[in-house]
């Protein structure tokens, strides 16, 4: 009866819990490694995948591999890069080209602006260097004449005091400084434009020139002048003034000497002023050289198109 009630209990056991359950049920202590889905599905592929075969397989080459390359793909590409070269050569070229010729036109329209200004100023010191020297051979001819009454003294105090002045003209020189320092004149590309532009600083240093052997002559004159002309008579005012007025109360004006040797050595100084002032400084330097750069005005205005 045991031996059927065993048979009866192995008979109920349900069908999940068969030998082979039983046989993969891990024992008492036994590890359990758990199974990864992906990597079973990976197997399984790779199992199924047929080998490869390298005879079979299609090979593909890059277009680079020199071996391969025939003589007109090395001509085509050395002719594409001499093009590229090229192209960009002239691009370059041709802006740098565009970039002179706008610094050009601005150099242009500076100079026109300082010829405008030295023209002006030119005309000026020409009109007061005609009142200067005319105003000197005044005071030369009282010399001359030998008549020293206190009316003439007088007239030899103002005379002297306000017009023997040295020359201080300069002109303007803003784009000289900027076509010589720079390199700028190679930007000049018209010739005609160029030559007359050295030719007016050439003449403007032989103005300058002029003018300091003059300022010599009236230097060694004023030096006379301290014997022979007391500053005392001179009214003296915190006021800036051209017109050096004498102070009646300080008296009738007096020369210092009335030496004939020192008064002929002042007129004929004053003398060889004046012929420098009115020939070599004012015809030959400042009425040419206002001339020129009227000229020069025009010249550069049609030449470059400026108003």
């Amino acid at each position: 009866m045991e031996k059927d009630q065993n048979t009866e209990e192995q008979s109920t056991v349900p069908g999940n819990l068969n030998s082979e359950n039983i046989a993969s049920k891990p024992k008492v202590g036994e590890t359990i490694i758990p199974v990864d889905p992906v990597a079973e599905n990976i197997e399984s592929t790779l199992a199924d995948t047929p080998p490869l075969h390298p005879e079979n397989m299609e090979i593909h080459h890059h277009g680079h591999v020199h071996e391969q390359k025939k003589w007109k793909e090395y001509l085509f590409q050395f002719l594409m890069l001499f093009l590229a070269v090229f192209c960009g050569f002239l691009a370059e070229y041709q802006l740098e080209h565009v970039f002179e010729n706008t610094r050009e036109k601005q150099f242009m329209k500076s100079m026109v602006e300082d010829l405008e200004k030295d023209a002006l100023l030119l005309e000026n010191e020409s009109k007061l260097v005609k009142v200067q020297y005319t105003k000197l051979d005044s005071l030369t001819e009282i010399i001359y004449e030998g008549t020293l009454n206190e009316l003439s003294v007088r007239k030899m105090y103002e005379l002297q005091r306000r017009y023997l002045y040295p020359q201080t003209l300069r002109l303007i020189n803003r784009t000289e400084l900027q076509l010589k320092n720079s390199g700028g004149m190679r930007l000049i590309k018209n010739r005609q434009v160029t030559d007359s532009i050295i030719n007016y600083w050439s003449i403007t240093e032989l103005l300058y020139e002029t003018k300091d052997n003059i300022n010599v002559h009236r230097g060694r004159a004023k030096d006379i002048s301290f014997t022979l002309f007391s500053n005392k008579y001179y009214k003296h005012t915190e006021d800036f003034s051209l017109e050096f007025p004498l102070d009646p109360s300080k008296g009738e004006a007096e020369l210092i000497t009335k030496s004939p040797a020192v008064l002929s050595e002042f007129a004929n100084r004053i003398s060889h002023m004046n012929d420098l002032l009115k020939f070599n400084y004012r015809q030959r330097r400042l009425d040419r050289q206002s001339v020129n750069a009227r000229n020069l005005i025009r010249l550069i205005k049609n030449e470059y198109g400026l108003e």
